[in-house]
């Protein structure tokens, strides 16, 4: 069982990664000439959100094991 302590340390993981999505998708949006650097942040933003729904699985599934 996780106690929680740790599922609040996950949860500001999580808040923290969608944090980090929210800044580099905005950084994408507003390059109005569609660099390469926008199209690095793009990619940083997908890796962002990726992260914190993998995150967001791991601690469901713990939750899910310990009922």
């Amino acid at each position: 069982m996780i106690s929680s302590a740790a599922r609040d340390r996950i949860k500001l993981a999580i808040d923290q990664l969608e944090e980090e999505f929210h800044r580099y998708d905005e950084q994408a949006n507003s390059d109005v000439n569609n660099s390469y650097g926008a199209a690095l942040n793009r990619g940083k933003a997908m890796g962002f959100q990726e992260a914190a729904h993998l995150v967001k699985a791991a601690l469901h599934d713990v939750d899910v094991k310990s009922l």
